[in-house]
This record gives C-alpha cells, structure tokens and sequence, in this order.
C-alpha cells in the first residue's frame, strides 16, 4: 500500500508501538472489512480476528522475510484467523478450487461491460489502485497467465486471482447504473 510499510514493520519487529500504531491505521480498516466479507458480514467475529491479526504481527514482525508486501501479508494473517473462527460451516475451499464454482450473482466483468462506455471506463479505471491497475495490465494487456503474473509480482497465484476479482469488483462498483424507465 505504501513504501513506508516495511519500515514500519521493522519498527514494530524492534517493539515500536507508534510504528504498531501507524501500521494499525493504515490497513486496520480493509482488514476488518476482509475478515467481515470471510465471515458472512460478522461484526463481532471480524473484530476478534483483527485483533488477533495485529497480535500476530506484534508477535511475528520480525519474521516478515520480505517476499510479499507487508499488506499482503497482513490480508494473509487476517485470513488465517478470520477462518480459525467459521465454526459449523463446511471447510473453505482451496481458493483455485474456489475460482471454479459458479456465483450466483453475474460476474463483475459482465456487469462492467454492460454499464459502460469508454469514457466511463476510463474514469472507473482512474479509481483503481496501482496494485489492481498493474494486476489487470498484466491479465489483459499482457495476456499473461495467473502463474506467470505471481511470478512478475512475486506473489503467490491465489493473491493474483483475489486481486483480479477484487479489480473487476471495483470497476463493476466505479461504473455508473443506467436504469432505463418502463414504457419507453
């Protein structure tokens, strides 16, 4: 998210609190909103896996080797404790598992080509952060395969596949809705 992510990291590796802090700010909120998402709009539950999320990074900073973003692995570590707390539902699926059964909502990518025009496109692809605009860049423009972006971001290919349905999502979401009037 930003390049003063893995300094912080190293401060909170170190037991700086204000780095602690810093770091919490900046991604505590997507966190929440990730684990909320993992398990089924939950508050409660979500909340105890950010916390327990940042005592694991206070515990584990300093055993960040620096072969993903600090964000990536933040999302990593929530995901593991968001999961540790689905109690009475079936095992999640392996996420490239996950990718092959249907949604039952229509796939963001349809819903963006539906709504848009090339000006709109343009805008909502403005709202893109870099990590989805280059993920995307790289799918599309450089009709790259999921395994050969993760090798060019150095990011395992699940990340890949979670940032481009997270891109498509956001573009679905930045495209305007056309409501077209009945009897005309």
């Amino acid at each position: 998210m930003d390049d003063t992510d893995p300094e912080l990291l190293r401060g909170v590796a170190a037991g700086d609190e204000r780095a602690f802090e810093h770091l919490y700010r900046r991604h505590a909120p997507a966190l929440l909103a990730y684990a909320q998402g993992l398990l089924g709009g939950e508050r409660g539950p979500a909340e105890e896996a950010l916390q327990e999320t940042f005592v694991a990074v206070w515990r584990g900073a300093g055993s960040f080797e620096g072969r993903s973003l600090v964000r990536t692995w933040l999302f990593g570590i929530c995901r593991r404790q968001a999961l540790k707390r689905v109690a009475g539902r079936p095992a999640a699926l392996p996420l490239h598992d996950a990718m092959d059964v249907p949604a039952s909502d229509p796939d963001p990518q349809v819903v963006a080509l539906a709504r848009a025009d090339t000006a709109a496109v343009g805008a909502a692809l403005d709202t893109l952060s870099p990590l989805h605009r280059e993920v995307l860049d790289l799918a599309f423009a450089a009709e790259l395969s999921h395994a050969e972006i993760a090798e060019v971001l150095d990011v395992p290919v699940g990340t890949v596949k979670s940032r481009l349905f997270n891109a498509r999502a956001v573009l679905a979401r930045a495209l305007p809705v056309v409501v077209e009037e009945a009897g005309r």
